[in-house]
């Protein structure tokens, strides 16, 4: 049987109640879930190094974490957004802290692989549901900021991890100082779980959730295509560069917890603020060069990291200025997702699936990079994947849709006619009118021509979508008056 659900359904309508307050206390939940998520992201390679496991090994944990949002992603396109806002968010919260529990209480790598599949069920849900209730509670002009500042939210709260965690991590000597960090984080994810449930804004879909094969995901065209890509090279370039390349590299040249997590909160500040202005200038001025511009940074600096840098003060320069790529190839290809697409709740889907295929790709071509060449030539072939991409985006152009120039739009003010030209205009669209009928339409003109004309020039908020005679009737009400 399939379901089918109108284009404008509720499903995609704004929640009720939504407003400044409400974005506010969203973005709140979400920077608690990023302090949850982020305290041990870059520190899981290190743990599975620590209890035995191969390097090659931990960037395949890593990543491991694909395979449940994979998971999520392609069987709950028609589930996790209809779920309550309110729940999704909490649920997450809850199944990563377990999987941050196991990997605490193990002193086996294996374990540890096992619980980042578990954690990647309570990302999944959290970055479908969150993401879609962040649309949500924004005018349609503004989805890719909206994309944007959920994205930036919560990692602000993840870029509190590589500081927090290193300095966690550092009270106990070797791997147990790690397994107290994951500890440490499973509490802090309960305490989201429990901010969740009282502040998130709750929107519950007029449509039953369901579990399914994705259907009509509406991916048509190269374009499409091609931006589906770019979306898994920006996760494959988090996974693979961001949580195992750099803190592998850190680790190389011998630093220590607390030195580490000063340098990947480094590339995490850069990371945030790349998100939350790569968004808005995407906005304004187009996708096109803000991508470009990053795939091209990011190019040189992780050729960089592969060839020149062999201090730890170069290291943290390096990770500073990767932050920047690594964030804006997380927001962009999403909002030329959406500008692409026929159904913004649709694309979301198609965007996530892309999201677990390239960070899934990401970890595991990073661990054939340290497996054949260490971690060096991993960082070199990571750089070629970068210039690739941007040869990529160069060819799918500007996805922006332009707006109308105000000349096509510029209306002209047109000079009350005599009785007489009023007559012929009558005459020239075939209306007959008796002498005493056009005396009296020309005076219910003239009455409300001065009206029509205020109402022509009182500004409306056309950020969202107006109903004419609504607007009228309240400006009528009001007396006439702005």
């Amino acid at each position: 049987m399939i379901e089918t659900v109108p284009a404008r359904a509720p499903v995609s309508g704004p929640v009720p109640g939504s407003g400044p307050d409400a974005r506010r206390r969203f973005h709140l939940v979400v920077v608690v879930a990023g302090v949850g998520f982020g305290l041990t992201a870059p520190f899981t390679a290190l743990l599975v190094v620590g209890l035995g496991g191969p390097p090659s090994w931990a960037a395949f944990v890593v990543s491991s974490i694909g395979l449940s949002l994979l998971l999520v992603d392609f069987l709950g396109t028609r589930f996790v957004p209809r779920v309550s806002s309110r729940t999704a968010l909490t649920v997450s919260l809850l199944v990563f802290g377990v999987g941050c529990l196991l990997s605490a209480a193990t002193t086996s790598w294996e374990v540890v692989g096992l619980a980042r599949v578990l954690q990647g069920f309570g990302t999944a849900l959290f970055m479908g549901g969150g993401i879609a209730l962040a649309v949500r509670l924004v005018g349609e002009r503004v989805r890719g900021s909206a994309i944007g500042t959920f994205n930036a939210f919560w990692f602000l709260g993840v870029a509190t991890g590589p500081l927090g965690g290193g300095l966690i991590a550092a009270v106990v000597p070797g791997p147990d100082g790690l397994r107290l960090l994951f500890g440490v984080c499973a509490a802090v994810n309960l305490a989201g779980a429990v901010a969740a449930w009282f502040l998130a804004p709750c929107w519950v879909s007029a449509v039953r959730p369901r579990l399914g094969l994705p259907a009509g995901l509406g991916v048509r065209g190269r374009r499409m295509w091609s931006v589906l890509v770019l979306t898994g090279l920006g996760q494959a370039v988090r996974s693979g560069l961001a949580l195992t390349l750099v803190p592998l590299l850190g680790a190389q040249l011998g630093m220590g917890w607390v030195a580490l997590g000063l340098a990947l909160f480094a590339m995490s500040v850069t990371d945030v603020g790349a998100m939350h202005f790569g968004g808005r200038f995407g906005d304004r001025h187009g996708r096109l060069l803000p991508l470009a511009a990053a795939l091209a940074w990011g190019t040189v600096a992780v050729l960089a990291l592969a060839t020149v840098v062999r201090g730890p003060v170069a290291f943290a320069f390096g990770a500073l200025a990767t932050g920047v790529t690594v964030g804006t190839t997380w927001v962009v290809p999403a909002a030329m997702t959406v500008d692409l697409a026929e159904d913004p709740d649709i694309a979301l889907a198609a965007y996530r699936i892309a999201c677990d295929i390239g960070m899934l790709a990401g970890g595991l071509l990073a661990g054939v990079g340290i497996a054949v060449g260490g971690v060096h030539t991993a960082l070199a072939a990571t750089a070629v994947c970068l210039f690739g991409g941007l040869l990529l985006t160069l060819t799918v152009r500007e996805t922006l849709p332009r707006r109308p120039h105000l000349s096509v739009v510029k209306e002209e003010t047109v000079p009350l006619p005599a009785p007489e030209e009023f007559a012929v205009f009558a005459a020239n669209s075939d209306i007959t009118l008796t002498p005493q009928r056009l005396a009296q339409a020309y005076a219910t003109h003239t009455h409300y021509r001065a009206d029509l004309e205020r109402l022509r020039r009182l500004p409306l908020p056309f950020t969202e979508p107006v109903s004419e005679p609504a607007t009228a009737l309240a400006w009528i009400t009001r007396g006439g008056t702005a």
